[in-house]
Parts: C-alpha cells; structure tokens; sequence
C-alpha cells in the first residue's frame, strides 16, 4: 500500500501544473510575427515537412520569411520545401565538434533578416493562430529571452502513445511543473521549439556556444539562463502540434534513446534525483502489482484508477492521450525502463548512438561523424 501512497504523493510534487501558451490573440499584435524568421533544419525529412510548411501558409498573418536549412538530405526534402516556397540553403560539410542539427540552425540564423528568430523541427506543424498566440505569449516575456515550447503530441497509431512517460519527465526536467516551480525559472527548455530576439541570440553566441551538445535546445535554454536571460517553458496546445516517431515503435525506441540519458546529465540534480527516485516508485509499483491485486483487490483497484486518473489530468495539456491508453500506465513504465537503459548502454559505455544515419558519439571531445 505505501508504494502507491509514494508514487502517486510524488507525482503530485513533481507535476502540480503545467503551463501552457497563450490561448487569444489580438491582431494588434500582428506585427510580432511579421518580424519573424522561421528557420527549420531539415534533414530527411520529405513526409514530414511539407505538412509544416502548409500550416505556415494557413497562417492568417505570416512571417517575415520561412528558411529550410537542408543537412544533407539525400531524399526530397529539398525539393518539397522549395516548391512550397520556402527559401532553401544548403547546410556546408560539419565542422568538427558541432552536433548537426545545432550546425544547421546557426547556419540558418546566419541567413535570417528577422528581428525575431523562430527555430522548429521539420516534424511540427502551427495550429490555427499558432504563430501568433507564440508571438503574443512571447510578449509576455516584453519580446525578451528566450521562449522554449513542447508541442502538443498528436498520436495516431497506439504505440505512439508509449511517449507518454518520456514526455512527463522531460517537462520535469525543465523545473516548470513541481510544486515550487513559481518560485523559480526553468533550468532547461525542449528541444522541438525555441523563439527569441536577434539581440539575444548574438548575446549568448547562438548554437555555436553549444555546438557539442545532443539536446541542442534543452542545452541553449540553460546557457542563456547563465548568461543572464530569461527563460519560459510550456505546452504548445493549440498553438502548435507534432506527431513523433511515425514509422513504427522501433523508430521511437531510437528516437528516445538517442538523447534520454545525455539530456539526464543536464538535468537538476536535485530534479533529477527526484525524477528518479518517481520512476524508481512506478517501476516498484509495477513490480507488486500481482502480489497487491491478490492480496487486496479492491483497494488496488481504487489506488490504481486515482493515479491513472491524475495522470490523464496531466497528459491530456501535453498530448491526445486518451482516458484507455493512459490506464495502461504499468505497459508505459515498462517500455520507458527498457528505453532508457538501451540509452544508457550507448550513452556511458559505447560512447555512441545513430540518428539520421549518422554515428553521433556521445564522449566528450569526440565529434559527429558521418556514417
């Protein structure tokens, strides 16, 4: 009974809100996103990018100019994005010691002619007004610092939905969800979504001061907080969506082992002791689950739909988790634990992990290389 009494009081501390951006806009505020520059580094990315720059378009009022930096594409990528109409550059070779996608978006802010700089992956796409509820949440922040958002995850295949644990402790990791969390700033950001200024990209050095990094954005929300900026998190729910990992649940075990365990070296230690010490208790729960359904039924039965039932209050600000999928916590847990030591082997011991057919190695002062 305690593990349950453990796991759900510590998932209460640990996700006691999750904010999310602006919902109304006002058109007085149009100009924000005509300042902007959308830069998209793309590599291989042809069945997705399309669908980004269609909603880009659906836009009521557009930006400045739409930049598609192409990392080597050796698919349509490129074709896709310049027949939508997106300015297209090439990525030069990768020098030594920048991670690729870091690379690509410091060559397209180099590009850019807009006062604000909007970086997003090729796999998002803006929800109607999108770009103007960032803009106006952004405003919120007097158009200063820097802006990080998670996309709010669409699924359409069911082991999709198995990104839901991973997604509760990368919002954890930001330090905008625990039950202190309005007493401080986030520590990190996510790694799908950042906007800021020009002025305050030139000031922190831009990707160059973090090219070594894996979760590039989660890595850049941190140097600016050192450097002195401010830094906001949150949801893009119904502002701007992404599907992850569509093809197949092995694509999304790789996915999310490319970077899990790296970005758990970034976190908080105090949040990543926490965090930990959560999971330890889920994967505990699991663990009894037989001897507790055996011995005491009726009480597992309540125990078990109260925290299945805090956790679709949570999933449903971040992703479409249905109330059934979000019930099959313990298969969630499971596949998380099998994830992240997969991620674990190729982070602390192999040094290395593929992405985007490249070798990525993970040890410090070891740079990307092509496959």
């Amino acid at each position: 009974m305690y593990i349950w009494i453990v796991a759900l009081s510590l998932t209460i501390f640990l996700f006691t809100r999750i904010p999310t951006v602006k919902n109304s806009v006002h058109v007085r505020n149009s100009y924000l996103v005509k300042k902007c520059s959308i830069i998209i580094p793309a590599r291989n990315e042809e069945k997705t990018i399309g669908r980004l720059l269609s909603s880009i378009r659906m836009q009521f009022i557009q930006p400045l100019e739409v930049i598609v930096v192409n990392d080597g594409s050796t698919d349509q990528t490129k074709a896709i994005a310049e027949n939508a109409g997106a300015y297209v550059i090439d990525a030069p070779p990768l020098p030594n010691g920048w991670n690729g996608k870091s690379w690509a978006c410091w060559y397209g802010a180099k590009a850019a002619r807009g006062e604000f700089l909007l970086f997003v992956d090729s796999d998002t796409w803006f929800e109607q007004a999108g770009l103007l509820k960032i803009c106006e949440t952004y405003k919120l922040q007097q158009c200063q610092g820097v802006l990080t958002i998670h996309p709010y995850h669409k699924t359409e295949s069911f082991y999709e939905t198995f990104s839901m644990l991973f997604h509760l402790i990368v919002f954890a990791s930001t330090s905008i969800t625990h039950l202190f969390s309005w007493l401080c700033k986030p520590s990190g950001g996510f790694g799908q979504f950042l906007l800021c200024s020009r002025a305050v990209y030139e000031r922190i050095g831009g990707h160059e001061a973090i090219k070594g990094e894996m979760v590039e954005h989660f890595a850049l929300s941190q140097w600016a907080k050192k450097c002195g900026e401010s830094v906001e998190a949150a949801s893009g729910r119904d502002a701007i969506s992404m599907r992850m990992y569509g093809e197949g649940i092995g694509d999304l075990f790789h996915g999310w082992s490319k970077s899990f365990a790296s970005g758990a070296k970034s976190t908080n230690f105090l949040l990543l002791g926490i965090s930990s010490l959560w999971v330890s208790s889920l994967i505990t729960l699991v663990i009894h689950t037989p001897e507790m359904i055996w011995k005491h039924p009726y009480l597992f039965i309540i125990q078990y739909f109260l925290l299945g039932g805090y956790f679709y209050f949570l999933v449903r600000r971040i992703g479409h988790f249905n109330l059934f999928e979000t019930l099959l916590f313990p298969v969630h847990i499971v596949f998380f634990l099998v994830t992240f030591l997969h991620s674990f082997l190729n982070t602390f011991f192999r040094k290395k992990t593929i992405w985007k057919e490249r070798y990525v190695y993970l040890e410090k002062g070891k740079d990307e290389k092509m496959k």
